[in-house]
């Protein structure tokens, strides 16, 4: 019975020991109103590809925290090629806004920009920053040539990379036309595409082009275009010639 006794007692103890400890903890409580500003930007999309001539828009959406007053939130870029509003204006109740963003990026530039709520309008806890990269595609004007179609027509080369090229619609609507150029073989390298023609006589014409090559003199990628007639009904296949100019020399 006493050594019950003394046990209880050690735990009454102990557990009045632990309660003193814990009532001289003090510490600070996370502040309920430091959380920097009151807007946060976001945007759907980021990443951009553009030909020529093309616009250069973006749109970010501004949200506010605390709508219950009219605001003033200032935006910041990093990037002078980028034309951002200053502020951004805000009435009473009004929570988000979407934001147009335009850029000037050349023919075959490529540029990164940071769209930023400034600091002191920056709400601590959201997203305070986008990062645009953008890309614009360079150019060449063109010319394809093929007995097949009946002649040759203008076109539009663009540069992926370089060495990397596509040409749309270059047969037919809707179908992209992609190769590479080996500069230093001279060697072009075709995607494995099949393009659909619609004759009204035959049907579909299905082409695919291989086996080209280019000439650095004057600028000439010829081609082996192989076809044939699947809903004709005829068992026949052929090849063609086509002839692929570039207007401008596309190394320079």
């Amino acid at each position: 019975m006493k050594k019950l006794f003394k046990y209880t007692m050690a735990v009454v103890l102990g557990a009045f020991a632990l309660a003193s400890c814990t009532n001289e903890y003090e510490y600070d409580a996370p502040s309920l109103t430091d959380q920097g500003g009151n807007a946060t930007i976001s945007t759907e999309k980021t990443a951009f590809v553009f030909v020529p001539g093309e616009d250069q828009e973006y749109v970010v959406t501004i949200t506010r925290v605390d709508t219950t007053q009219a605001e003033t939130i200032s935006l910041t870029c990093d990037n002078e090629k980028f034309t951002v509003p200053a502020t951004v204006e805000f009435a009473a109740e009004e929570k988000t806004k979407d934001v147009t963003i335009t850029s000037n990026v050349e023919a075959g530039g490529s540029e990164v920009a940071n769209i930023s709520i400034a600091e002191g309008n920056a709400f601590l806890y959201g997203s305070n920053t986008v990062t645009f990269t953008v890309n614009v595609y360079r150019s060449f004007p063109g010319m394809i040539q093929s007995a097949f179609y009946g002649g040759s027509w203008q076109m539009v080369v663009y540069e992926l990379e370089m060495g990397k090229y596509m040409i749309p619609n270059a047969f037919a609507d809707g179908y992209d036309f992609y190769f590479d150029i080996d500069y230093t073989t001279n060697k072009v390298t075709i995607a494995n595409q099949f393009i659909d023609y619609y004759n009204e006589t035959y049907g579909r014409i299905r082409i695919k082009v291989s086996e080209a090559t280019y000439d650095p003199e004057s600028h000439l990628i010829t081609a082996t275009a192989k076809f044939d007639l699947p809903d004709s009904g005829y068992s026949f296949n052929g090849t063609q010639t086509v002839y692929i100019l570039f207007g401008v020399n596309p190394q320079e």
